[in-house]
């Protein structure tokens, strides 16, 4: 009698083959019920997004009348499919995050009005499925200017020059809103989307946004020193702290107004 255990990692091909060489009705019965209950556990979750997808559809056309009321009913346009397809498809998975959602829907809105169409590229779509929530939530805070002070901190050797780094980026004094490790990651993401730029060569030339961003970590510095205080002599080392600035590339700044609806008009 053959085998009749069913292989796990089999694709559904040889699964199918394995079917055919049951040899009893029986086992037939037990080996198919199996390759149904997998099809259907592999499906569901697709399944799911089907069953949600008008709905989503309505509920993005919701979002859009807001975006759009205070727009000429002359000026609503029919979006370009390359930017409006892809963008509709990937707001059906994140309608339970706002910031993502919005982020999708302010894109569409700039693609249906015809004095903003300009403003939209297919790229930005793309940008959005690789950014989280979080990174939405710091490029938002990040935009309010577009040079931002930020600063790194390492503990430095007096005479050999040698360094430590504790922390490459702190950007914002507000720790609880933005906590540092969450938080560099976002802004490297941001980086390597080319949103922003971290430029170590410049400097901001308000030295009070400096001190309000030492003054949020000093708790932590202070920690660092006293758990490396036996890897660190103490009165060799010393806490110093590089001063530089995050830039709103341009690049970025186009996206800001395509998906965040950013007018940069309050900046100085």
């Amino acid at each position: 009698m053959a085998n009749t255990s069913l292989n796990v990692n089999l694709g559904i091909a040889e699964v199918v083959k394995e079917v055919r060489e049951t040899e009893t009705v029986g086992e037939m019965d037990k080996t198919s019920a199996l390759v149904i209950r997998a099809i259907h556990a592999a499906l569901s979750p697709l399944e799911k997004w089907v069953m949600q997808k008008e709905y989503n559809l309505a509920e993005t056309k919701k979002l859009l009348e807001v975006k759009l009321k205070d727009i000429p009913a002359e000026n609503i346009i029919t979006p370009p499919s390359y930017v409006a397809v892809p963008a509709l498809q990937s707001i059906a998975y994140c309608m339970d995050d706002r910031e993502l959602r919005d982020m999708y829907a302010e894109l569409l809105a700039h693609s249906m009005n015809i004095n903003t169409i300009d403003n939209v590229h297919p790229t930005f779509v793309e940008i959005i499925k690789q950014m989280s929530p979080f990174d939405a939530v710091v490029f938002k805070e990040l935009i309010k200017e577009l040079v931002v002070p930020c600063i790194g901190i390492k503990y430095v050797n007096k005479s050999t020059k040698a360094s430590y780094p504790i922390h490459d980026i702190v950007a914002f004094s507000n720790l609880d809103n933005f906590p540092l490790v969450p938080t560099q990651i976002s802004l490297e993401n941001l980086e390597r989307l080319r949103l922003i730029e971290v430029n170590k060569s410049a400097k901001y030339n308000n030295s009070l946004k400096y001190d309000d961003l030492k003054n949020s970590v000093k708790i932590i510095s202070d920690n660092f020193v006293n758990d490396n205080i036996n890897t660190f002599n103490i009165n060799e080392y010393q806490i110093i702290y590089d001063e530089f600035v995050i830039l709103i590339r341009g690049f970025g700044q186009f996206f800001a107004r395509a998906c965040l609806g950013a007018d940069f008009k309050n900046i100085d």
